[in-house]
Parts: structure tokens; sequence; C-alpha cells
């Protein structure tokens, strides 16, 4: 994912404003990772939606305290998560919204401040993975089936700063 570290974060905000979000609504785009890990087994299961929706309330409250201000509504929020549920979205346009994550919310010069969001999807992503499985019973390394581990580590790779390193410590699916 070469193309990661390549995009800039005026790039990314050209590129989300083309496909109609923009101002505020780029604090959304951390759902996305989320959402990707909702759909990595093919469906949105109940419990994974209500930790997905957990997230987003927090989320909201998070941005609108470190602005100090009410940056983000939470019915805009919940409003830009539930397009992604109605339908499985497209992989591939999940992938190219994630790409500008990592530009647009984990670049900021408080490097405390990006690691910290960061864990915190990271955390969500495996917290929903592990809410629900798709059959029952299932073996004893399979709470996380095989697409949403590869999803997961997807993800990681494409929020790590060293990609290189990542790969290191985590085989590959």
């Amino acid at each position: 994912m070469a193309e990661d570290k390549m995009i800039s974060r005026q790039a990314a905000l050209n590129e989300l404003k083309r496909l109609g979000i923009s101002g505020e609504q780029v604090y959304l785009i951390d759902f996305i990772p989320l959402l990707e890990i909702v759909w990595a087994d093919g469906e949105a299961q109940p419990s994974e939606v209500t930790i997905l929706e957990e997230f987003v309330e927090n989320h909201v409250d998070n941005i609108n305290k470190q602005a100090g201000c009410k940056v983000l509504e939470l019915d805009q929020a919940k409003e830009f998560v539930n397009r992604f549920l109605v339908k499985q979205p497209d992989p591939e346009i999940m992938k190219t919204l994630r790409r500008f994550v990592k530009p647009l919310r984990l670049s900021s010069a408080d490097q405390k401040e990006n690691q910290q969001l960061k864990e915190s999807l990271l955390c969500a992503c495996m917290d929903i993975a592990a809410s629900a499985v798709t059959e029952y019973p299932y073996g004893l390394h399979d709470r996380f089936c095989h697409e949403e581990k590869r999803c997961f580590f997807s993800i990681l790779e494409s929020l790590s700063e060293s990609e290189a390193a990542e790969q290191e410590h985590f085989p590959a699916f």
C-alpha cells in the first residue's frame, strides 16, 4: 500500500469533496474501517451494529469536546453510517475511503492523539469482529472468521505508520 503514504491531506480532502463528503463530515471518515469489519463476513449482525452505534455516539461526543463546541450532530453521524448499513457497500469503495483516514485523521502534529485514535479504531474493529459469528458451533480459532482476519490486518496496515514493521509482527492471510 505504498500509495497510502503518497496521498496528501489536501488530495484526500479534494477526493472526499468530489464524493460528497466535506466540512465537518470529514470527521465521519473514521467510521469506514468499522463498517468494513461489520461487513467482512458478509453480514451486518445486530451485535456488530450495536457496537458501531456506541462508537459513533462516543466519537461525536469526543470530537465536540475536543473542538470546545458542537461540530458534529449525532443525527448527521448516524445518517452517514446508516447509508453504509442499508446494504453491503462495494469493498473497493470502502478501501478507497479508508485510504483517507490516515492523512486526514491520523496525521496531526499530536502523535499521542494520533495513536489514541488509531488504537480506538482498531479496538472497535476487534470488538465488532468478536461480537458475533456467522455459524455455531465454531472452532477455537474461528471466533473471527478468515474474512474478518484478512480485513482487520488490511485495516491495521493502512492505519500504521510503518507498514513493513507491522508485517513483521502479523501474519498475512
